[in-house]
């Protein structure tokens, strides 16, 4: 479609720019014929400058036919002067005929009929000039356009891109939990059998949940954490009182959405590198709260501080910080901080709520004492 008549706002102020210049001609017309006055020279140019305005709307499919680069020089101008000639002919024969039309009308009696030869020469010169003028404006039309259609294309092409990104980096979860859920099992089968069946039945509750939460853009927060819990109750089953945890999320902030499994290899961080060289284990301890526009949470553990290899720095970490990245953008930020025997992760990204939060049930975590119950499942 032309890109003028397909949108309301520019086919208005089109019609006003004409509107401008039957304006502009009347006056100079009636500085040329001062016996006419200013209301019979606009009565006489203006509606003729409109049928122009109109007719010049066709420079848009000569620009089309002729784009600039994609042909000579001189047949590009030869193509706009023949177009041009056959524009102001149809204003010259509109203006003819309207000021015809006039002169038989009492009020404009005194009006040539038709106009003088010089006033229709005049009349020719000044079409073939509007009708270059709009072949001017269509040629930036169709550069915008085309700048237009670059950019959405651009960002089209980002947005895949993100999105496969993003799944990218969410495939890359599962598979690293469950090589390390089956290292703690493994670990597990010759020491505390029935652990190790316990375990296999809670990774089984986990990854049932995991498989409909990670298929999704966003989850809650609260869903997120209750995840964490279930993970963290998985884990209890092979350090025992070596692991305490303590999750916390403020009042308000559940219905937050987030990336699914975000939280996950923090936590899994927190465990591996942090409770497992510790003889005496220690507390993970995830803490999230939110304000008007940001989430922040916190992710906090003891350490060795004799460590010669500081924590954080594996697959785990720089895979939360690229999802952020590529979901929030420079407006997610990732922090580590090292305080003697303990590390911390800190996360702030944009605050955005569910719709229909109250409606949707909640993730549980599997219940440790249905695992025990061995037979029974």
């Amino acid at each position: 479609m032309h890109p003028i008549l397909g949108s309301a706002e520019r086919r208005t102020l089109y019609l006003a720019s004409w509107t401008v210049i039957g304006l502009l001609v009347a006056v100079a017309w009636s500085a040329a014929n001062p016996e006419a006055g200013i209301v019979a020279a606009l009565a006489i140019v203006v509606p003729p400058c409109l049928v122009q305005g109109f007719v010049c709307l066709s420079a848009w499919y000569v620009c089309r036919a002729a784009p600039l680069g994609a042909r000579s020089t001189v047949r590009t101008l030869a193509m706009h002067t023949g177009a041009g000639m056959v524009a102001a002919a149809v204003w010259v024969t509109a203006w003819a005929g309207w000021t015809r039309v006039l002169g038989g009308l009492p009020a404009f009696g005194g009006i040539p009929g038709g106009g003088s030869p010089a006033q229709l020469a005049a009349v020719f010169a000044a079409g073939v000039l509007l009708f270059w003028l709009s072949s001017l404006l269509h040629y930036l039309l169709a550069a915008f356009e085309r700048s237009r259609g670059a950019e959405a294309r651009e960002l089209g092409l980002e947005v895949l891109a993100r999105e496969a990104e993003l799944r990218a980096l969410r495939a890359q979860i599962d598979p690293h939990f469950l090589f390390n859920g089956l290292q703690s099992i493994s670990a597990l089968t010759g020491t505390d059998p029935d652990g190790a069946r316990r375990m296999c039945l809670l990774l089984a509750d986990f990854f049932r949940s995991s498989v409909r939460l990670g298929a999704e853009e966003q989850v809650r927060l609260d869903e997120e954490l209750a995840m964490v819990r279930a993970y963290l109750e998985i884990e209890k089953v092979r350090y025992g009182p070596r692991l305490e945890s303590e999750v916390v999320l403020e009042s308000g902030c559940g219905s937050s959405r987030v990336p699914p499994l975000i939280l996950q290899p923090l936590v899994e961080n927190a465990v591996r590198h942090g409770i497992r060289p510790l003889v005496e284990g220690g507390r993970v301890r995830v803490a999230a709260r939110c304000d008007e526009a940001s989430v922040h949470v916190a992710v906090r553990n003891p350490i060795d501080p004799d460590a010669t290899t500081p924590p954080g720095t594996g697959v785990g970490l720089a895979n939360v910080e690229r999802r952020l990245a590529t979901r929030f953008g420079r407006e997610a930020i990732v922090r580590r901080k090292r305080d003697g025997a303990w590390f911390e992760v800190d996360l702030r990204f944009p605050r955005i709520e569910s719709a229909g939060a109250e409606s949707r049930p909640h993730v549980q975590p599997p219940a440790v004492a249905d695992a025990r119950r061995g037979g029974e499942r």
